[in-house]
């Protein structure tokens, strides 16, 4: 099977590659050059030889013409004409130094003789491409006239047709004039030379060539609408459609190119129109060239560089859509640059696609270099006025028939595949019974396989029901536990520090730098508790001490403990503490000195014994942690709390007493009274300060 599939396959490449050498062949055979001699006008004047003697003859007008610039002159002007100027024909004559005038050349007078011509009477001459309107006189009489000539840009009207005119003359020699206008493109004048000869050679000659586009348009259209039904069959394959569309655009631009097929049907379309479908179809093709190459060597290309190319692309079409003729046609060479770019890295990629044995890579990288090569002999030979033949129209049709070619094998691999399923599926309806009986069985036995399964499943899954609402009962009674001790955890210690003990099973010291420790202590409670049963006494404590509490939790101060009737707490344990905290700490500070204020004039108000309180702040480092087996507790220790008891010690009832260090970094934000500097225990010297209120600004 394997053998016969190779022979298939080799045979099949043999095949294209005879194809390929034919049509290779055609191409060179049929654009051979012209065989006519090199006969050219010199200083306006273009001896034949009687080279016209012989039949079937033909000869382009090749050669120096006198020319006159900026002047439209008929056969009778020339008698006072006495100074000439000479230009090369076929040339551009922006290009012609030597006969500039001041200012842009619009229009101008071409002036030809031709002497010892040997024509007959009658013969023929035949315009080519002169940009962008002319007419031509013989002997004096209009023979041909493209567009309308004028020396103005709102009279002139651009176009182009190639024709063949039958001309009458007797004469030895024969006096062409052509009057040229051009407003519309940069290149202006005689791109291509006109032609005479015998009437027979020409019309031969414009038929053939007309046909040739016919044909070529014919194949292409075919091809066109082949493919874009591939794709509305084959959905899932966009190749199909990107080369429909591919092959639509180069035949739409072979329409309005070369003998212009389209003028045959729209005799009175618009030059500008034609132009810019020309254009728009050769700036637009390269996109869906490379969408198409895409879609079969998916892995071999750049999806950046497509989109890339495609912008580009885009905006050459704009050009040509917004911008007039002298604008887009003036951007062709930039064209040509991207196009080159867009060439080298296509051949790139279809090496790569080679060398990787992709299918298919060898046949497309052959018809692409045919199709880049007759693309750049018709740049060159556009560039540089080189008469020759025009290699694109049949490196194109390689091109596609190449890509044909790719295709048909692509899809007649899915049309194998199908042939291969169908035959699986009549082998199977063929033995459906037998197939039918066995599946039977074998279902059958799976179900009862599957109902002890099931019923063993529900077993266990009754079982596992029960464990599982004895494990959630369970669960729950955990999870209240958990929560009744973590909330009694957090009752005695931070929240850091409880979590340290329930993962480790024991907490570290840990080290704060700048701690704001507070001391809340009542003025003559000794002597007030004297005088009260203990259950007042204990309601009273827990009174203000409930109220602190809440107050602490308000600014995220710490507890730290309560001694007698003193109340500690802390701002600033935890990492990158700052003056918020500090600030904090005295908000905190004065809420809770006028929450002892305010209750002491109730009592008042009463007649009962109202409280007063000291309150004393300082900041600092400290050292927090655990200590103990049992009953933790949570403390702090260092020389930041002995201060802090110290600014207790020497404040005033009602009021609110903190050290330099605090007041440094509260200050801006309370109103404070400096009260000097005061000596304290252990020979310590420290400003004091007491804060009497926020800011109001603040």
């Amino acid at each position: 099977m394997r053998k016969q599939i190779s022979r298939e396959t080799s045979g099949i490449n043999s095949v294209a590659g005879f194809l390929y050498l034919f049509f290779l062949l055609l191409t060179l055979t049929s654009c051979q050059s012209d065989k006519s001699p090199q006969l050219r006008a010199h200083q306006g004047i273009l001896d034949a030889g009687f080279y016209f003697n012989r039949e079937h003859a033909s000869l382009y007008l090749d050669g120096q013409w006198e020319f006159y610039p900026g002047q439209l002159y008929g056969s009778e002007d020339f008698a006072d004409v006495t100074t000439k100027t000479f230009i090369n024909v076929p040339g551009i004559w922006s290009k012609e130094h030597d006969v500039l005038i001041d200012g842009p050349l619009q229009y101008g007078t071409y002036r030809l003789r031709i002497v010892n011509h040997g024509l007959p009477s009658m013969f023929s001459v035949r315009n080519n491409q002169i940009n962008s309107s002319f007419r031509l006189f013989v002997d004096g009489k209009e023979v041909l006239s493209n567009g309308v000539v004028a020396d103005t840009q709102e009279d002139a009207v651009p176009f182009f047709k190639p024709e063949v005119k039958n001309v009458n003359a007797d004469s030895d020699t024969l006096e062409i004039i052509l009057q040229v206008s051009n407003f519309y493109q940069k290149k202006g004048g005689i791109i291509e030379s006109p032609q005479i000869g015998t009437n027979s050679t020409l019309q031969k000659k414009q038929l053939f060539n007309s046909g040739m586009s016919f044909l070529l348009i014919g194949s292409l259209l075919i091809m066109a609408i082949y493919h874009l039904g591939l794709f509305f069959v084959f959905r899932q394959d966009r190749s199909p459609l990107y080369f429909g569309i591919f092959v639509l655009l180069v035949s739409s631009r072979i329409l309005v190119t070369g003998e212009e097929p389209l003028l045959l049907v729209f005799p009175n379309a618009s030059w500008i129109l034609m132009a810019r479908i020309e254009y728009a179809s050769l700036y637009l093709s390269p996109m869906f060239f490379i969408l198409f190459f895409r879609a079969l060597f998916e892995e071999h290309v750049h999806g950046r560089l497509v989109v890339i190319y495609g912008i580009v692309a885009l905006i050459f079409t704009l050009l040509v859509i917004f911008t007039p003729p002298v604008v887009f046609m003036g951007s062709l060479v930039f064209y040509q640059a991207f196009l080159s770019i867009i060439i080298l890295n296509v051949l790139y990629w279809l090496w790569n696609a080679w060398l990787n044995k992709k299918e298919g890579a060898i046949t497309f990288l052959i018809a692409s270099s045919v199709l880049f090569i007759g693309i750049l002999h018709d740049f060159i030979y556009a560039s540089e006025f080189i008469r020759g033949p025009q290699w694109f129209p049949f490196g194109l049709f390689l091109f596609i028939m190449g890509q044909a070619f790719v295709l048909s094998r692509r899809f007649s691999g899915i049309s194998k595949k199908n042939q291969q399923l169908l035959k699986e599926l009549d082998f199977q309806n063929k033995n459906l019974e037998n197939i039918v009986k066995e599946r039977t069985q074998e279902l059958l036995n799976q179900q009862n396989l599957l109902l002890e399964t099931n019923f063993q499943l529900e077993q266990q899954k009754h079982t596992m029901q029960s464990q599982s609402e004895l494990m959630e009962q369970i669960n729950e009674l955990l999870e209240k536990e958990k929560e009744k001790s973590d909330k009694l955890l957090l009752n005695v210690l931070p929240e850091h520090i409880a979590a340290e003990l329930r993962m480790h099973g024991k907490s570290l010291a840990h080290s704060y730098p700048l701690v704001s420790v507070m001391f809340v202590d009542f003025v003559g409670f000794s002597r007030i508790a004297e005088k009260l049963e203990p259950e007042s006494l204990l309601e009273d404590l827990h009174f203000y001490f409930a109220n602190f509490d809440d107050v602490a939790k308000k600014y995220n101060l710490e507890k730290i403990k309560t001694i007698g009737d003193a109340y500690m707490c802390a701002g600033g344990l935890r990492e990158n503490a700052n003056d918020r905290d500090a600030i904090s700490t005295v908000k905190a500070a004065l809420e809770i000195r006028d929450f002892i204020e305010a209750n002491k004039e109730d009592r008042l108000y009463l007649g009962q014994k109202g409280l007063d309180c000291r309150i004393g702040i300082h900041t600092g480092p400290v050292i927090a942690g655990v200590v103990g087996k049992s009953k933790f507790a949570f403390d702090i220790w260092g020389p930041a709390v002995n201060i802090a008891k110290q600014m207790e010690s020497f404040c005033n009832p009602g009021k609110v007493n903190i050290s330099e260090n605090t007041y440094n970094l509260v200050k801006n934000q309370f109103h404070c009274t400096s009260r000097g500097v005061i000596s304290m225990k252990h020979k310590l010297n420290m400003e004091m300060f007491f804060v009497e209120s926020l800011k109001k600004d603040i």
